[in-house]
């Protein structure tokens, strides 16, 4: 059944549709859970988790549609920019270990708690990894298609 099979890109975009809804939905649940009992913060976890089950399998669908060089162009993106993207952050952690004295900065918007810390760092460890793969990938494929 030729016609019957999904294109890859079609995948992500479900996939990103997806993150989008979780974002909502945790932005929302976690904006109404203020004060909520044990029922609501269990059907939340239950939603999320649903939600991220239902990310990996698209995931899943999309790795199993691309071809050998798309798979061979993520890992590559991956390792090395995954890998790279991280050197200036561990420059910055020893930095601040070394010196106790320097207040870290935080995500705007953030108060100065453990949690505003935790959720700060977080935030710069994705978006570091992510910008790192996105330029490797982009390297690569240039690369390949020259």
């Amino acid at each position: 059944m030729p016609g019957s099979r999904i294109a890859p890109w079609r995948w992500l975009v479900a996939l990103f549709i997806l993150a989008l809804g979780l974002g909502g939905v945790l932005g929302i649940a976690s904006s109404m859970s203020r004060g909520a009992g044990f029922g609501l913060l269990a059907l939340m976890g239950a939603v999320v988790i649903g939600l991220m089950a239902l990310g990996v399998w698209l995931s899943a669908m999309y790795w199993r549609r691309i071809d050998e060089a798309a798979r061979e162009g993520h890992k590559w993106a991956w390792f090395w920019g995954g890998n790279l993207s991280m050197m200036p952050l561990l420059v910055g952690y020893v930095f601040l270990v070394e010196r106790p004295e320097v207040t870290p900065p935080l995500w705007p918007g953030f108060e100065a708690t453990p949690s505003g810390y935790v959720v700060t760092g977080g935030l710069v460890v994705v978006i570091a990894l992510l910008l790192g793969y996105g330029l490797a990938w982009s390297y690569w494929w240039l690369w390949k298609n020259r």
